[in-house]
This record gives C-alpha cells, structure tokens and sequence, in this order.
C-alpha cells in the first residue's frame, strides 16, 4: 500500500503544478500563442495553445522527485519532440521539419524502452510511433476532447497496471491523468485555453512509450492499449485513408473527422458527450478483458 499512496501523492503534485501553471499562463500569457480560428476551426475567437506547457510542467516536476532512474533515450525522446512542438506552438514548422525530429524522438523512444527488441520489429513500431504522435495532433480540434481521451486511456491503463501489480507503471499513468485532469477544467466547452502541438503530440508519444513498455514487460497485451486508444486511432486512420483514396490533399488541415462532423452537426457539447461514452466503453471493455484474465 506504501507504493499506492506514493504515487497518489506524485499525482496530487503534478495536478498542483499543473494548476499553478494554468493559472499563470491564463493571467500573464493569455495573448502569447494563440490559435486564432479559421474556416476549418471549431472555436470562434482566439484561444492561447499552451495548456501542455503546464501539463508536462506538472508531470515532468512530479517524476523527477519520483525514484525512477532517468533513461536518457526516453528522456531525449521527449525533449526533442517538445522543444520542436513548442517552437511549431509559437511559429510554423515545415513539416519535413517535424517529420525528422519525430522519426529521431519515436526511434530513441523505441530503442531505449526495449533493447534487443528483433531488428524486423524496429521499424514497425517506430512507423507505428510516428503515427500516434501525429495523429493524437490530428484529434486535438474538438474542445475537451483530446484531454478526456487521455484522462479515460491513462486511467483506465493505470488501473490495469495497479491490478497487475506493476505500480511503476500504473504510477506513471496516474500522474499524467490527474495532470491532465486539472487541464481538462480549463478546456471543457467553451474552451479557454488549447494544449496546442506541444501537448497532443507529447501526450500521443507517451501514450505510445506506456503501450510499448507495459507490452515489453508483460504488464497487458499490445491488444488492451489498442482497444482503450480506439476511439482515436480509428477516427483518425480511416480519415486519413479516405482522404487519400479520394485524391484529396490529405496533409492539409479539414473537417472530415468524425468528431469535427459530429461537432457541426450536433454541437461541440454534444458530440463531446457521445465521445464520451464511446471512450468510456473501450477503456471498460479492455479493464474487463485484463480482470477475467481473457487477454
């Protein structure tokens, strides 16, 4: 019980960073950054982009306290896609640009997490990495959206670890639930503050690192994190592919989404509710497949 309540102290911390830092950036950066609307947005007035800046603040501040021992590979993994996440944040990036960096975060991410892992499976995971990253940026349009999903996927990813007994990683987990948590009060419609590249790109690449890892230790099957990131990675690859069938300019910004379809149809509220409970259905099927010991 010791491990539990620690963990759950490292997540009462980052939720606090979190919010001190929401509260700064809100009161003194409200103008810096803003993600000023356009014909493919869903918003209607400007909204600053830098809620993952106090997301990671809070979850970084509370594993560096943590007795973890640093990984350089996970640790320039993250850097890197951070430092050109924030720069694309504040001026516009080529995407070759991004591109290359995200190949060289995803391959340390990959190599460090699970060494003497078979040459063939390397480029699978790393293409399989870069897409997360991208398309976890790709489902960051909807208010609430984006942190709801990382709240309901973390959670229930930490419940399956505690449950297991690989409290490391279920601890890790929690802290980036309960970060985002606080972040989610500050982005539920109407939105007053975005998590920008620098939050949906890091937040898809942790989502991938926690995937990967608790695969590689025998924490859950690859299936379980299939099943909890559902709702994103299916809305977001069958987009893409009808895109590309269709012969349209599929690495253009658009509305094709299905959540951006449901949003102008039903509303962001509404279509944030129905995602909701789809998102609360997967991560609850795969907490049961892991409890019955299906999977």
């Amino acid at each position: 019980m010791d491990v539990l309540y620690f963990w759950f102290g490292l997540s009462i911390l980052a939720a606090v960073i979190c919010l001190v830092s929401m509260q700064f950036l809100l009161a003194r950066m409200g103008q810096f950054a803003l993600d000023v609307p356009n014909h493919r947005s869903l918003h209607e007035k400007p909204v600053p982009r830098t809620g993952g800046w106090a997301i990671w603040f809070g979850v970084f501040s509370a594993l560096l306290v943590s007795p973890l021992s640093l990984n350089v590979g996970v640790a320039v993994a993250f850097a890197s896609l951070l430092a050109v996440s924030v720069t694309d944040d504040l001026r516009s990036l080529s995407a070759r640009v991004r591109f290359a960096v995200q190949l060289i975060a995803v391959s340390s991410l990959v190599l460090s997490l699970w060494p003497g892992l078979a040459w063939w499976l390397v480029p699978v995971l790393v293409v399989s990495g870069v897409w997360v990253v991208n398309l976890y940026n790709f489902m960051d349009g909807m208010d609430g959206f984006s942190a709801s999903m990382t709240i309901i996927g973390f959670g229930s990813l930490a419940i399956i670890c505690a449950y297991r007994e690989y409290w490391d990683l279920a601890g890790i987990c929690t802290v980036v639930a309960a970060a985002t948590l606080v972040f989610l009060y500050y982005n539920w419609p109407v939105a007053r503050i975005f998590m920008g590249d620098a939050g949906s790109t890091t937040v898809g690449l942790a989502a991938f690192a926690v995937s990967i890892y608790g695969w590689s230790r025998g924490a859950f099957h690859p299936i379980i994190p299939l099943i909890v990131f559902s709702p994103f990675w299916l809305d977001a690859t069958f987009t893409l592919l009808r895109r590309i069938f269709a012969g349209e300019r599929w690495w253009e910004a658009h509305r094709q989404h299905v959540y951006q379809r449901m949003a102008l149809k039903y509303g962001v509220k509404k279509a944030l509710v129905g995602e909701l409970s789809v998102m609360a259905g997967t991560a609850s099927a795969a907490t049961i497949l892991v409890i019955c010991d299906i999977v």
